[in-house]
């Protein structure tokens, strides 16, 4: 292998490592914060918050889990776990499959909701309901481990001769089970999951523009109005960034799977594009906290109010404290 493809395999490999490094402990923090925001009393009796609550549970699972294992599998040479243990090459990587695709999917249950809520029909209307929401999420999720059911049972540890270390790949030649799950993710994670985004998304604003309100809602109930405009410039940002990396990433596997490389040069160059496209499509399930802060005044109030009261408890403790040591310093007079 030429000394410039090396580069470029160093180069993808550093990526993967800073990449991961920074956004782990950014989505970590910011994906607790956005659990404690979505259960505050003003947004945990809506449903769109509700759905916008299991993509911040997803979401850390995938930052907690997802990433740090991909990091290790790209970021470092021979490091992949599930070539060591046949246990994590078959549960490890059901998980990671299905951890990512539950994200975008999770997504698909907000813009459905979205949908639903500003439909002209009371009958659908109905069906944005918390109540709907709490069997919505387990259910697609279980779903979607089903889909992916077929990973454990057909990946196992296979020793490559010419590099002599062992890998966790799915079992017989590279042209049978590899090509359908290579295309199976594509259309689960990848293209149908940004479809059907754009497609709730488009109907919701003709919903929209028929009614000529943002969401159909009774009249008087402004409270539910203004925060069920909030939820939908929310899910704005994120379905253009879940989309825009979906999108991508499709368009990468369909480019290389058809024009595989042919040289050692080649390889080099499409790991640092698979580096690139892979991880950023990390940023809409790991980084969603930070484009709640950016696209919603509702969401920085309660994160406002979070940290006001967490310097209130601060304040009030220090002042007990010093209440105290003055107490324990006043000197005491003796009766006589």
């Amino acid at each position: 292998m030429s000394s410039a493809a090396n580069n470029l395999n160093y180069i993808a490999m550093m990526y993967n490592r800073c990449f991961c490094y920074i956004v782990t402990p950014l989505g970590i923090v910011g994906h607790l914060l956005s659990i404690y925001v979505f259960t505050r009393p003003s947004l945990v009796s809506n449903p769109c918050s509700r759905y916008f609550l299991a993509t911040a549970i997803v979401g850390i699972m995938n930052t907690y889990y997802t990433v740090p294992i991909r990091m290790i599998q790209t970021g470092y040479v021979n490091a992949d776990p599930g070539a060591y243990s046949i246990v994590f090459c078959k549960i490890g990587w059901l998980f990671l499959y299905a951890l990512r695709a539950s994200a975008c999917w999770s997504m698909v249950l907000v813009c459905a909701d979205r949908y639903l809520c500003s439909a002209a029909s009371t009958t659908m209307r109905a069906m944005s309901s918390v109540r709907v929401a709490n069997r919505a999420i387990p259910l697609t999720i279980l779903i979607i481990f089903i889909a992916y059911i077929h990973v454990p049972i057909f990946f196992k540890i296979d020793f490559v001769s010419a590099t002599q270390t062992s890998t966790c790949n799915s079992r017989g030649p590279a042209g049978a089970y590899r090509t359908i799950l290579y295309y199976f993710d594509l259309i689960v994670y990848g293209l149908s999951p940004s479809f059907f985004m754009l497609l709730f998304g488009l109907l919701t604003l003709r919903n929209v523009q028929q009614s000529k309100r943002l969401i159909v809602m009774p009249v008087g109930n402004q409270t539910n109005r203004k925060t069920n405009n909030q939820m939908l410039r929310m899910l704005i940002v994120q379905v253009l960034v879940y989309c825009v990396t979906g999108l991508v990433f499709s368009a990468t596997i369909i480019y290389t799977s058809m024009n595989p490389p042919t040289t050692s040069f080649q390889v080099g160059q499409y790991n640092i594009v698979y580096a690139v496209v892979g991880m950023g499509s990390n940023i809409g399930p790991c980084l969603s906290f930070y484009l709640f802060t950016l696209s919603s005044a509702l969401f920085r109030k309660e994160l406002k109010n979070l940290f006001c009261r967490g310097n209130r408890i601060h304040n009030q403790t220090q002042q007990h404290i010093m209440q105290a040591s003055n107490t324990a310093r006043a000197p005491t007079r003796n009766k006589t």
